[in-house]
């Protein structure tokens, strides 16, 4: 039975590491969680931190080093490991759990830096920007009536198909480049008994919710042939920080306690399957049923952008003012003067023979080469992340800086071609997402698999085509068109050649059907007619 702690987070740094002996209901015997689950765990949680940002990114916690500190995002200098014999040497664990960042930032480098060093969004900023465009068009959907209507609700709380897709499934998707989706019946109430198919009805039983449950709390699987789940195990968190196990097979489900105890089950739930799929952006080749994320290289990019940024705030701030020297005679025990500030750094008088001289007062400023060097560092990982996500502009074009080389107009119609391309295999892996969540939906509504007639009813068609160009780019792209067309005619077969070619650069994605319209309307205004075209690819 779906429960919410099922897309709980973890709640510890290796939420397989406390898993209890589990006995099946058959006899087997799971003790330890799946290879595959334990290579990769530590890397979805980092790629969701990532996304997340904020203080879950700053806080989270990977393990533990050598020393025995925790092993965080941002990386610890050689120096700044605490000695056992300071009297203020903070636990390894670090600060307490939901304290301001500043707790130990007064007399520590690496807490002063880990305070106040601001998290980049560079995985953010790319998931939303395509989503963004993607969701902006609209998503044409149709199936079976009763599909219709789960539509309009598909978790039980009033959310359709579009808000659970846009805002919980699609980033979840292509930030862990895999996602575990599900769908149950609701739960029953404890009180309310179940006889016939009418107290079903009246208590809303006869739907389907759906939900997904993170990666890492997926924790060991049996797949068949075809990939699909014979049987799973997922960790679920209650509210109260209890946790629980729960065995899915194709008959039925059984729940587990901490302890490894049988709490409920084995329950049968007639679905003829594991209510549960396992949906993909792209697969990593050497594993079965692990994913390739799509934006590991700009979560690389963030987490090295966020240690220069921190090394450029720690210089900044303990070289923010410049030391006076003077004359040594001039500076107290406190290291103020009368007539001036403090931070001084005496100079030694000269004595020769019976007299003394003094060498004058001097501001002595710290060389910021290291810290220029860091600024433009930090700028070419942005601009790395930016051409990354294809989010820069193209070089040449209107409010892009200096440090970019000039290229030519057709570098832009392929940067844009580039984007189109991106986002249309995004669009296209969403599609294909959507429409197994849709096939396992009919197959938990009928109690078993959807005829024939049902799957091929259903239709999910996310555009392919994307406006990449703002209004000023694709005003100009019009006016050199038809500039280019009206001077055309002097060789109109090669002229309706080149000029087909240009249409589908600047409109990339459409249907192959459009571009036959639009190379016969160019044909037509060449004079040119269908013997003189025909064989022409």
């Amino acid at each position: 039975m779906l429960t919410s702690n099922t897309i709980g987070a973890s709640i510890n740094p290796m939420p397989g590491a406390a898993m209890p002996r589990l006995t099946l209901p058959d006899g087997r015997r799971i003790d330890r969680p799946h290879l595959e689950w334990l290579a990769h765990q530590l890397r979805w949680r980092w790629l969701l931190d990532s996304w997340e940002g904020g203080e879950a990114y700053r806080t989270a916690v990977y393990g533990h080093d050598m020393h025995g500190m925790p092993v965080r995002n941002l990386v610890r200098h050689k120096r700044e490991y605490p000695s056992e014999f300071d009297a203020g040497a903070y636990p390894a664990s670090g600060r307490p759990f939901g304290t301001d960042p500043a707790y130990q930032a007064t007399d520590d480098d690496y807490e002063l830096r880990r305070a106040r060093t601001p998290v980049p969004t560079f995985v953010s900023e790319a998931v939303e920007t395509h989503l963004a465009r993607i969701y902006s068009r609209e998503v044409r959907r149709d199936g079976p009536e009763r599909l219709a209507a789960w539509w309009r609700d598909v978790d039980g709380r009033g959310t359709s198909i579009d808000d659970f897709m846009s805002s919980s499934v699609a980033p979840l998707l292509l930030v862990l480049g895999q996602l575990d989706l599900m769908i149950d019946r609701p739960a029953a109430p404890e009180d309310q008994p179940v006889r016939t198919r009418a107290d079903e009805i009246r208590l809303g039983l006869d739907s389907c919710v759906a939900s997904y449950i993170l990666p890492e709390n997926m924790i060991w699987w049996r797949l068949d042939r075809g990939g699909r789940y014979q049987e799973c195990l997922i960790r679920e968190v209650h509210d109260e920080g209890r946790i629980s196990w729960r065995h899915w097979d194709e008959r039925a489900w059984t729940l587990y306690d901490e302890k490894g105890e049988v709490v409920k089950g084995p329950v049968e739930h007639g679905y003829g399957q594991v209510p549960i799929i396992r949906v993909f952006d792209r697969r990593r080749p050497r594993c079965r049923n692990i994913g390739l994320p799509r934006y590991e290289s700009i979560a690389e990019l963030q987490r090295e952008f966020y240690n220069r940024d921190s090394e450029l705030i720690l210089s900044d701030t303990t070289q923010a003012h410049p030391l006076l020297q003077g004359p040594e005679d001039y500076v107290k025990a406190d290291g103020a003067v009368p007539i001036g500030p403090n931070w001084l750094l005496p100079k030694k008088k000269n004595t020769q023979g019976g007299a003394a001289t003094y060498e004058g007062f001097d501001v002595i400023q710290f060389p910021k080469d290291g810290a220029d060097s860091l600024r433009l560092n930090k700028a070419d990982l942005r601009d790395a992340a930016d051409r990354a996500a294809l989010l820069l502009k193209p070089a040449g074009a209107a409010g892009t800086t200096g440090s970019t080389v000039a290229q030519s107009g057709a570098s832009k119609r392929i940067d844009q071609a580039a984007g189109n391309d991106l986002l249309s295999k995004v669009a296209a892996t969403l599609g294909q997402a959507e429409r197994r969540l849709a096939g396992l939906a009919l197959v938990v509504m009928g109690g078993g698999g959807p005829t024939a007639e049902d799957r091929a009813a259903i239709r999910v068609q996310y555009p392919t085509s994307f406006d990449l160009f703002t209004g000023e780019e694709l005003a100009r792209t019009m006016s050199q068109f038809q500039t280019i067309l009206a001077a055309a005619g002097h060789a109109p077969r090669t002229e309706s050649e080149m000029l087909g070619k240009l249409v589908r650069v600047m409109l990339p994605g459409l249907e192959d059907s459009d571009y036959g319209a639009f190379d016969a309307e160019i044909d037509a205004y060449l004079g040119l007619d269908d013997a003189t075209v025909e064989g022409r690819p």
